[in-house]
């Protein structure tokens, strides 16, 4: 028999009248009991320190001292990431158990996860509830063959108290592996004795049935305990694998359950507000506006979502951004709804320390009220089939990762699930929630409180119930950021704007589809211009520019998608200078040319590989309206090549036909395109030696020629056998 504590009598009678009056009560008071309670997580440093007591301490005193949501519970997690802990400093273990034991307005829990040892095993012994895990081990306080100071000694007799008497033995053998222990029985209660004691313990009035040593625990053998065995010997509360498990038995909000990553440090705060569509610009934006607030030395970021829509897997990508410079950075992030968080918003939400939403209880001009802001509204991307299954999977990954309660996301995109709100039979402070079909197959343990999701739709929570179920943190009254500052003790004067820089302004405002229209068609005029007037530079230049601009500021959120349409879209330069100074006339080349320059252009500034048939048709609208764009940029280009002549100063950008005066000298516009030609057949004077390039005279002009190759000396006859462009081709005659 187990031994159990000197008030467990009591207790077991306190908890049958709990259940008579819970069972006359019925529903209402099961539906309250229903509510989650606020508790905090504290994470125990290894080893643990003096700094590492205090930083405890103060987050224990913030907690309690909370104005909004003051703190019942504190849930001391000794083995932080699952990794074992041993402190040797035993005055800064005795200096945490001493807080702990004197915390009398708090249940305190002690969970231990994987081996405590050393004097760590203090302050978990100093904890009111004890919750292990499997692989959890406690004790070994010394290595074998050391033993303790005697005022240690009284330490770990007093720090366990009298709710732990009968237990004594058990932790005095986890410093000394001579201790054989037994059972015992004093005043009705079962006691754990070292039965070398055993005829003190019997003066003391005990008995001891069974002089026979435990067959785990006789004298020699080691004084660490597993899990299982705490459990059976009564010293430990309960069993739980993860800290979600713990927010279940001790029905405590998952976002209370979250480390405070400030430490207690004064808040430096910053603001950053999100609108529009999520794309791979705004995760870049994002990225580079918290390295910002880090290297500013800011510890706190309130994040405003007013964002919707956009590229899934960028939402992803900013959650865990954000994820790992809270883990990296201690950065406290703090989601903020005030109206919705659809699709791309909650997944980005997901990522930070703490959500909190907004009631809207503001009243309209028009009389009533504003419905609460809303998570969950994920319909525009259930109804396309790809969407919705990368949306669950990241659902779920996110709040099995930061501890919510994944069922509730699974109802948000899953209109068939039915989930039930469940309370324990027996503790009716435990709750769960489950699907129907779980629900049925544990009946016997567990009573409906109610539905919390009926099949045929989807879920979607108000800022009142996600508070309730464990999505926000907090909900506030109005959708005012001032009401967010206060309840993290911030003030609103002291908040710093996080804005995106310049440099992201300008790429946004490049994005804007009206602007790129524009550029296309400045683009593609100049391009035009650029071949219809060859060595003009100046459209050539600004074409280049237009079109680096569009292809860089969609890089930074098609990624990939942009390089692949930059590298089309150079192929489709390619094929129209060949089909305009290569191949004769304008055919296939110069078609496909056209098409790969749009192709491009379109693939660049579209957010994906177009894949389904909507993502196509948007695809195709997105082509149609860049081919319109070409068009305006031919008639600019017409525009242009026929007015700029007769623009003071703009006409010295191009070059005058030759005169239609029958009685000009055909020479005078040399060397022109248009004189050389005239040129074509002439017989001059190689005026310098051609190798094979030189100058050559006709008449009165000096004319820059070329041979077909060979040598000519200086003074021989030529003759101009091609002219091509401003080329002229001289052969000897």
């Amino acid at each position: 028999m187990a031994p159990e504590r000197p008030i467990a009598g009591i207790s077991r009678i306190l908890g049958l009248l709990l259940t008579v009056l819970l069972g006359v009560q019925g529903g209402r008071v099961a539906a309250a009991n229903a509510l989650v309670d606020e508790g905090l997580f504290i994470n125990v440093p290894n080893p643990l320190t003096s700094e590492g007591v205090t930083r405890v301490k103060n987050r224990i005193e913030a907690g309690r001292t909370n104005p909004n949501r003051p703190i019942h519970k504190a849930v001391f997690d000794f083995n932080p990431d699952a990794k074992e802990a041993n402190t040797t400093d035993f005055g800064a273990c005795y200096e945490l158990a001493s807080y702990i034991s004197q915390l009398h307005d708090l249940t305190t829990i002690g969970f231990v996860s994987n081996a405590v040892s050393g004097h760590t095993v203090l302050p978990v012994l100093a904890c009111k509830e004890i919750v292990m895990a499997k692989a959890g081990v406690l004790g070994e306080i010394v290595p074998p063959g050391e033993t303790l100071k005697q005022a240690v000694i009284a330490a770990y007799a007093e720090i366990p108290g009298k709710s732990r008497e009968g237990f004594a033995a058990v932790v005095k053998k986890m410093y000394d592996r001579g201790v054989s222990l037994g059972r015992g029985e004093k005043n009705g209660l079962a006691y754990y004795i070292d039965l070398r004691d055993a005829d003190a313990f019997r003066k003391a009035g005990g008995k001891v049935p069974d002089p026979t040593p435990l067959p785990f625990a006789g004298s020699g053998s080691a004084g660490q305990f597993p899990a299982d065995r705490l459990k059976q010997l009564g010293l430990v509360t309960a069993t739980a694998e993860t800290r979600a498990e713990v927010a279940e038995l001790y029905s405590l909000s998952s976002s209370s359950l979250r480390d405070d990553p400030l430490n207690n440090q004064t808040p430096v705060a910053f603001k950053l507000t999100l609108h529009g569509q999520v794309d791979g610009g705004v995760r870049e934006a994002v990225k580079r506006t918290v390295d910002d607030v880090i290297g500013r030395k800011g510890n706190v970021l309130f994040l405003e979502l007013r964002c919707s829509g956009g590229d899934i897997s960028a939402a992803r990508d900013i959650a865990d951004q954000l994820i790992t410079t809270q883990k990296e950075k201690g950065l406290l992030v703090v989601a903020f709804i005030p109206v919705a968080a659809p699709d791309t918003a909650a997944l980005i939400a997901l990522g930070c320390s703490e959500i909190v939403m907004s009631k809207q209880k503001d009243v309209k001009a028009a009389g009533g009220e504003e419905p609460e802001a809303v998570f969950g509204d994920f319909e525009s991307v259930l109804r396309d089939p790809a969407r919705k299954e990368l949306l669950k999977k990241n659902l779920i990954d996110l709040a099995s990762q930061r501890g919510y309660p994944v069922l509730l996301l699974e109802g948000m995109v899953d209109r068939e699930l039915v989930i039930v709100n469940a309370v324990g039979r027996v503790d009716r402070n435990r709750r769960r929630l489950m699907t129907e079909a779980e629900f049925e197959a544990s009946k016997k343990d567990w009573d409906s409180v109610g539905t919390v999701k009926s099949k045929g739709q989807y879920l979607k929570l108000n800022a009142t119930r996600a508070v309730e179920l464990g999505i926000a943190r907090f909900a506030v009254d109005h959708s005012d950021l001032n009401e967010v500052y206060n309840l993290y003790g911030v003030e609103s004067g002291k908040v710093r704007e996080a804005t995106p820089g310049w440099l992201d302004r300008f790429a946004n405002y490049l994005r804007i589809p009206a602007v790129t229209v524009l550029l296309v068609v400045i683009g593609f005029a100049g391009l035009i211009l650029e071949i219809k007037v060859p060595g003009v530079t100046v459209p050539g230049i600004i074409a280049a520019l237009c079109f680096i601009l569009i292809f860089w500021a969609h890089s930074q959120f098609s990624g990939q998608t942009a390089i692949l349409g930059g590298l089309i879209f150079l192929l489709g330069l390619l094929l129209l200078l060949l089909e305009v100074f290569v191949i004769p006339g304008f055919g296939v080349t110069g078609l496909l040319g056209v098409l790969f320059l749009l192709a491009g252009i379109g693939l660049a500034t579209f957010d994906r590989i177009p894949v389904t048939v909507e993502d196509w048709t948007e695809f195709g609208a997105r082509i149609t309206m860049y081919v319109g764009a070409m068009a305006g940029g031919m008639i600019v280009a017409f525009f242009i090549a026929r007015f700029l002549p007769q623009i003071p100063f703009a006409n010295r950008m191009v070059l005058l036909p030759p005169s239609d005066d029958p009685n000009a000298d055909p020479m005078a516009d040399l060397p022109g395109a248009v004189a050389a030609a005239a040129l074509l057949g002439a017989i001059g004077t190689a005026a310098t030696p051609l190798r094979p390039a030189g100058m050559a005279q006709f008449g009165e002009q000096y004319v820059d020629v070329v041979t077909e190759g060979g040598f000519i000396s200086a003074g021989v006859r030529v003759q101009v056998v091609e002219v091509e462009g401003n080329r002229i081709v001289v052969k000897e005659v």
